[in-house]
């Protein structure tokens, strides 16, 4: 019998000879000069290159939506960029220079910083219409991809929007189910453990389905929630497809885990197995969490899927708990929320008949140790998948993919401008400091630091 220790050793070894294997191949893949992809990838390596010029840039992402004239944009742009100009490029500068907001030149500049923030979330978010949503993830399938659709949105703060938020879901999962049923099947991506799985895969937020979601009034937010996610859910069983529910802030955790195990409870969606939630690893308590979850998925009768994420509120939650005198529920140091997502990795894949994985990030050190712990612990390939953000890691996805990895695409739709805020919240993702995306752009970087398991900082230590 193989002990505990040399097992975690097994799968250390096998973490790093994965990932260098990964990092080795994305070397020779990395993208063209003709490809539009690169134009992107070069902008945001000039915006790493500098803290305060990355901060200006996605300040005017941010607010771009709220302006309504070329006049306003290049009046943004000027006070935006006055701080960092002499960091800016010759031709950057010499329009912001000389632009009169009025001006043809201003109004030409307006446009170009429109056009450019538009492709820019293009890159992002799938669309808004069925039809070109439908187009995107029909690309995604051709590469031996997944997906699963999350509509965008600001808060809901009226029942018209949470009405509205509700009709969006209806119309995706009943117009864009038929469409998918037809493609070819998938050996890969349409296969789980047990049998074949939905191609329609979406995800939403509980908070969007009421404009009145507080967890003081648990009972009373939580029957208003289910009476609208009923709907949606019963659409799913209708046309097959699987719905998955999103968390968000801390505060609202316990309700969202309240009212997911509440509705799958009733006799009508007891059987439903292609359902899911999403737990995130920077919480303290994740691993209580999925215990919990674990318990009443058996009592139930029925696996569900847990979507294991790092988490996205951390500053949020930070600034929150210390401002209420409360305790912080996250994690306070990066390796911590490291160590533990591999930690409640393992969880799951040890209770993979009740919880099936969905691992979900970008760090290449989490991905390989997934992989690898999936390995020695023999858990069947369809058992478990990868899942990461659309117009990120694209080619570390497909390399994913070629190696039989089921690679499911977090794939947001809506409005473009509206979007904004999704899409600097993936920017500053996408550069900071401790992203794998962004030490993808930097040469001088060692894969073994990269793959170096989560420990506390050298400096601590004693």
């Amino acid at each position: 019998m193989t002990s505990s220790t040399a097992l975690e050793d097994e799968i250390e070894q096998r973490t790093r000879e994965i990932g260098r294997d990964i990092w080795n191949r994305l070397e020779r893949r990395r993208p063209t000069v003709f490809e539009s992809r690169w134009w992107l990838d070069h902008v945001l390596e000039w915006a790493m290159a500098d803290q305060a010029v990355k901060v200006q840039m996605f300040r005017f992402v941010d607010a771009l939506p709220m302006l309504r004239s070329s006049e306003s944009v290049t009046q943004h742009l000027q006070e935006y960029f006055e701080d960092v100009r002499l960091k800016l490029p010759l031709a950057a500068r010499l329009g912001l220079d000389i632009a009169e907001h009025d001006s043809l030149l201003g109004k030409a500049l307006a446009f170009s910083a429109r056009t450019n923030a538009r492709k820019m979330a293009e890159r992002f978010i799938a669309g808004s219409r069925v039809d070109e949503i439908f187009q995107a993830v029909t690309k995604l399938r051709k590469k031996g991809l997944a997906f699963t659709l999350d509509l965008l949105g600001e808060a809901v703060i009226s029942e018209p929007e949470a009405e509205a938020y509700q009709r969006a879901y209806l119309d995706l999962i009943t117009g864009l189910a038929p469409q998918v049923a037809k493609w070819p099947e998938h050996p890969v991506i349409d296969r789980d453990l047990r049998t074949w799985a939905p191609r329609c895969n979406v995800s939403l937020k509980l908070s969007a389905l009421d404009s009145q979601f507080k967890p003081l009034d648990a009972r009373g937010t939580s029957e208003r929630v289910k009476a609208r996610l009923r709907p949606i859910l019963r659409a799913a069983l209708e046309h097959d497809a699987h719905v998955h529910i999103d968390m968000e802030h801390y505060h609202y955790k316990n309700l969202t885990l309240r009212i997911f195990k509440e509705v799958l409870l009733e006799e009508e969606f007891q059987r439903m197995d292609h359902v899911g939630i999403v737990i995130q690893a920077y919480l303290r308590d994740s691993g209580e969490d999925l215990r919990s979850l674990r318990q009443w998925a058996e009592e139930r009768g029925t696996p569900v899927w847990v979507r294991l994420v790092k988490g996205a509120y951390w500053d949020y939650e930070t600034v929150a708990a210390q401002y209420r005198g409360w305790p912080t529920p996250v994690y306070l140091e990066k390796w911590q929320t490291d160590a533990n997502f591999e930690q409640q990795t393992r969880y799951l894949f040890q209770n993979h008949e009740w919880l099936r994985p969905a691992i979900a990030s970008h760090n290449l050190r989490s991905l390989a140790y997934a992989m690898a712990a999936a390995d020695v612990e023999e858990l069947p390939e369809e058992a478990w998948e990868i899942q990461m953000l659309y117009g990120m890691a694209e080619d570390q996805a497909l390399l994913f993919a070629e190696e039989g990895q089921r690679v499911r695409v977090y794939t947001p739709f809506g409005e473009m401008l509206p979007g904004m805020a999704y899409l600097v919240r993936r920017l500053l993702e996408n550069t900071s400091n401790d992203s794998f995306l962004r030490h993808a752009y930097d040469r001088d970087v060692k894969i073994d630091d990269l793959l170096r398991s989560p420990s506390p900082p050298r400096s601590t230590l004693p």
